[in-house]
């Protein structure tokens, strides 16, 4: 099958044409410099010169392909929004199955229990972007993969961060009582349950969650990360949280972001054998 991908060299985007690669498939990748063509390649993916800006390369390699996987992201970019919503105009205009990769942060707060996927987004996401690119996606027949709280590969920006921070710091912090729960995936698990929607003719119209069952609080988390860095974890109220760098993250980190693989398990058989985020951080990828 060939497949054109989006974001194919970034942390979650680099797993899933890896994964595709080795599955067997043709994979086509966007590449907005010459940097990024060349780590396609390595990858095994043919690169395509071009950006989300550039409409014509998005439409042409759009048509030649079987299924697209929109999983370019940029969550410090201002601008990523509009490039987003322009490019998503041209990759929904004519059917086909288009495959979009969302976050479980537009569900914003899910409370005390565990969310299936039928749950809507919020309208207060902190990723309103996502919000209006899940709508889209979906009412052009397409499919919707959220992620969870992402980890592996010694990746994912917010816990690289986070452990920096603590080495720097000498105490690794979470937000008030840090029992707020949220649902995580490794990134290799994530790339497998999109191989596996890329396969399906069950996918179309649905809303997916990649996550693993069980999910992690943020003390427990942030204990993890002090124990490889050496040092205490203490808890932080969220004003002083989001003063130190988290911003308006501090206090999404307070609330649950907690849901089930339902539809990932029952219409794709993914189950995910990741040994867990806490592992991970305090004797996996994350250990220096």
């Amino acid at each position: 099958m060939h497949v054109f991908l989006t974001g194919g060299t970034g942390y979650v985007g680099g797993a899933i044409a890896s994964r595709l690669v080795r599955e067997g498939h043709s994979v086509t990748g966007l590449a907005r410099s010459d940097e990024a063509g060349q780590r396609l390649v390595e990858l095994g993916v043919e690169p395509r010169s071009g950006s989300l800006g550039d409409a014509e390369v998005l439409r042409s390699a759009a048509q030649q392909a079987d299924v697209v996987v929109h999983a370019a992201v940029d969550y410090f970019d201002p601008a990523f929004g509009a490039a987003e919503r322009a490019a998503l105009e041209v990759l929904t205009e004519r059917p086909r199955q288009l495959i979009y990769t969302s976050s479980t942060l537009v569900l914003s707060d899910t409370g005390p229990h565990p969310v299936p996927e039928e749950v809507s987004a919020s309208q207060t996401t902190l990723q309103p972007f996502k919000l209006a690119g899940e709508q889209r996606v979906l009412e052009a027949g397409g499919t919707v993969v959220r992620l969870g709280l992402v980890y592996g590969r010694n990746g994912s920006g917010l816990l690289t961060a986070l452990l920096s921070s603590a080495k720097a710091q000498g105490t690794s912090g979470y937000v008030g009582s840090g029992e707020a729960r949220w649902s995580t995936v490794h990134v290799d698990d994530a790339a497998e349950l999109f191989a596996r929607v890329v396969v399906s003719e069950k996918a179309a119209g649905l809303v997916v969650h990649a996550v693993e069952v069980e999910a992690v609080t943020w003390r427990a988390i942030a204990e993890a990360i002090a124990r490889n860095a050496g040092v205490a974890a203490v808890s932080l109220p969220p004003e002083q949280a989001a003063a130190a760098g988290l911003g308006p993250m501090a206090e999404q980190l307070t609330k649950n972001l907690w849901m089930v693989p339902t539809r990932a398990r029952d219409h794709f058989a993914w189950h995910p054998v990741g040994k867990g985020i806490l592992h991970d951080l305090e004797y996996g990828s994350y250990r220096s």
